[in-house]
């Protein structure tokens, strides 16, 4: 995505904070590539934090001169000498290894290998389902190496792109740790506002901006409570409540559309628009007596802003004769 002027000035000040916690996170895990330096003395085993495809080399350190040791893995040997030394690691090179003195006394050395990659950039996706309070923003790493096989954690803000504030962006709890939500929002902002996500574990960090525009992306969740009542004749009354996280549909009112179709496929056959939108069921006259329909029922913002929800799940009726 191209920025221009005042999106590098803000990039800079938005992550100038970033930068300092990604040194402290990387400082903190012990990040080492060629780990040949003194473990501390209080601590046994050490974690050796390497990218997949990199040399690592570990020294026995410990060991008195002239002490006959070797490496090894879940009790085989992996090598003998003082040098744990591996050209090229390998995701199947993860475990726990010890430096083991031949002459019977305790373990010298005991390291956890963990290889993995550094994150890639997050792709980012936001939407708006409770409009105007708050937006939700979900993301992913969008190289094909996915799963980075190391703890990741996330920092995440957005700017205001009027006033230059820059908000947390609050990881929602029961989300997997890629989803949060922005809190403080402008109705008709003039300026879009600036996602920030940046990765980061022990390997490095990737960071990816983002704009967002509120109305742009306005997208409510499907309605709740579907049901289909059977009325004289061929008709059917199709009936649904407001999506819970839409918080006034008085003052942002939403309207529908139905949807119905019929046998094994989930191909539409019709879909209606409800003319009132303050309207909560429609009436389907005309159906084919002992037909089996399936109904589905959208969400849309009045204005047609953003996108329509995400279709409800299907709710059967056989349509019987009076």
């Amino acid at each position: 995505m191209q920025m221009s002027s005042p999106m590098f000035k803000h990039n800079m000040c938005c992550l100038r904070y970033t930068y300092a916690y990604i040194s402290l996170f990387i400082l903190s895990a012990g990040l080492c590539q060629d780990s040949s330096t003194q473990p501390p003395k209080d601590r046994l085993i050490r974690d050796v934090y390497v990218a997949v495809g990199s040399e690592v080399k570990v020294l026995c350190d410990g060991a008195a001169d002239g002490e006959q040791v070797e490496w090894r893995q879940t009790g085989s040997l992996v090598v003998s000498g003082s040098l744990l030394h591996l050209n090229s690691t390998r995701l199947e090179d993860r475990g726990v290894y010890t430096c083991h003195s031949l002459s019977g006394r305790d373990d010298i050395l005991q390291i956890d290998l963990k290889p993995g990659y550094p994150p890639s950039p997050p792709d980012i996706s936001c939407w708006v389902a409770s409009y105007p309070l708050k937006a939700l923003c979900s993301w992913s790493q969008m190289s094909q190496m996915t799963n980075t096989y190391l703890p990741t954690q996330y920092i995440t803000t957005y700017r205001d792109g009027v006033s230059g504030t820059i908000y947390p962006c609050h990881i929602v709890p029961t989300s997997p740790d890629t989803l949060c939500e922005m809190k403080t929002l402008q109705v008709l902002a003039s300026r879009p506002y600036i996602i920030n996500i940046t990765a980061i574990n022990a390997l490095g960090s990737a960071t990816k901006l983002m704009s967002f525009d509120l109305e742009e992306n306005v997208r409510p969740d499907p309605p709740v409570n579907v049901r289909v009542v059977a009325s004289q004749g061929r008709r059917v009354l199709v009936k649904w409540s407001h999506p819970p996280s839409w918080p006034d549909p008085l003052l942002f009112p939403l309207k529908y559309k139905v949807r119905y179709y019929w046998g094994s496929t989930r191909e539409p056959r019709h879909t209606v628009e409800v003319e009132s939108y303050d309207s909560l069921m429609i009436a389907l006259d005309n159906l084919k007596v002992g037909r089996t329909y399936h109904f589905q029922v959208s969400a849309h913002e009045l204005l047609d802003s953003g996108t329509g929800s995400a279709w409800s799940e299907p709710v059967s009726a056989n349509v019987l004769r009076r």
